[in-house]
């Protein structure tokens, strides 16, 4: 493991790539949807759109940091589509998002799970709409770089 900053770590899984991505997607999104960033609706937001991330990226063969790569409509569409086999064969272990992942089917179907959803519809369209129809993670990246120094340099958002 190596470090990459104050306290972070480069991720060891496909799956620590896809939250990774899916958490700053979502902090992002908090800075015009405060309620996003409140728990437990923002860790199980991040574990459901990290779950539509590693399906695509699965789908396409990116691995590791290729992930960012993904489409952003495609994780939508996922998220539509077919969210709940998704979140079935979503890989996420015990200490990183499998629990929210087993809270998420377990309520599935009920209006806690369709909040969680709300949510992360909500950051997807966001993002879309100010990167374009077509926007990959990648294409997010200085947005989000510039939202890690605002966090660095303790900006409040």
């Amino acid at each position: 493991m190596a470090d990459v900053g104050a306290g972070l770590r480069r991720p060891d899984s496909d799956w620590e790539y896809a939250v990774s991505a899916a958490d700053q997607l979502m902090l992002w999104h908090a800075r015009v949807a405060p309620y996003t960033a409140q728990e437990p609706l923002r860790t199980r937001a991040v574990v459901l759109l990290a779950t539509c991330l590693i399906d695509r990226a699965t789908a396409g063969q990116l691995t590791g940091p290729d992930i960012v790569q993904v489409q952003l409509v495609e994780a939508a569409t996922v998220l539509e589509r077919y969210v709940l086999s998704a979140l079935q064969a979503c890989p996420a272990p015990a200490d990183t998002g499998g629990a929210d992942r087993d809270h998420l089917l377990g309520v599935f179907g009920d209006d806690a799970f369709e909040t969680v959803r709300h949510a992360v519809r909500e950051a997807l369209t966001h993002h879309l709409q100010v990167a374009g129809p077509h926007a990959r993670i990648a294409d997010r990246r200085r947005d989000l770089t510039g939202l890690d120094r605002q966090r660095q340099e303790g900006a409040d958002f």
